[in-house]
């Protein structure tokens, strides 16, 4: 009965915690959904401050719900709750789990060639109102690169060059005093011109990479972990289930 209090009472903790993260989660989404401008110059587009605040509340609200049938569960001695929480928890570690295999798999399948057609093809421009431009141009803006590949994208013949005939790239691949899209243009003309320190060379699509290689721990470390706490709440919860009368 001692081990069977222990693993009920760090069952509660766990659970706990979840919860308490899940509702901090659900607070800041309310935040960001409720009060935007406090968060546009962060995120510098609506859209992605949208999508943003719907994730966090949608993430938050799918943990405060474990976390409450888990404690629920624990403290009443519920083998119902148990058996919920056991199920949902499954399934998200089984999704997880297809979700990076998928991710391995198809990973070395991402060429820049795919990118590059969508870009050239329904890009509009820096005054493009639609989903697509706004997030190319924060993107470019944030991450100080420019097209896909690099400035070329934007010429022979693309959507751009169509509305655009007279400029040879957007000012969103210009660079700025700032990392956002309020900061002033270093030169527009220097821009044009290509002269280094005024254009961002680089395109997006080795940015990310060489991104994605440098810090690719970080989230491979998290993943682990949190596939480490599932698998332990899936013990407990196994337990408990299976002692409780």
């Amino acid at each position: 009965m001692g081990v069977l209090s222990c693993m009920k009472y760090l069952m509660f903790i766990f659970n706990v915690l979840v919860f308490a993260g899940g509702i901090c989660l659900v607070s800041v989404g309310v935040w960001v959904a409720a009060d935007p401008a406090g968060f546009q110059d962060i995120v510098a587009a609506k859209p992605v401050l949208s999508v943003g605040a719907y994730l966090l509340l949608a993430v938050g609200i799918a943990l405060s719900l474990l976390g409450f049938l888990g404690c629920c569960g624990a403290l009443r001695r519920s083998r119902p709750l148990l058996l919920v929480f056991f199920i949902l928890v499954s399934l998200v570690f089984i999704t997880q789990l297809v979700g990076a295999v998928l991710f391995l798999t198809h990973l070395k399948q991402i060429r820049p060639e795919l990118f590059l057609s969508e870009l050239r093809r329904n890009y509009c421009g820096d005054e493009g109102a639609e989903v697509f431009s706004v997030a190319w141009n924060t993107l470019m803006v944030t991450f100080s690169c420019c097209g896909v590949l690099g400035p070329e994208d934007f010429g022979n013949g693309s959507h751009f060059q169509e509305l655009h005939p007279g400029m040879p790239w957007p000012q969103a691949c210009c660079a700025r005093d700032g990392l956002l899209q309020a900061g002033e243009l270093l030169g527009w003309e220097q821009c044009q011109e290509r002269s280094p320190g005024y254009i961002h060379e680089q395109g997006c699509f080795p940015t990310f990479s060489k991104t994605l290689q440098k810090y690719i721990s970080v989230p491979g470390l998290c993943s682990l972990a949190v596939l480490g706490i599932e698998i332990f709440a899936m013990f407990f919860a196994f337990c408990l289930y299976y002692n409780f009368d």
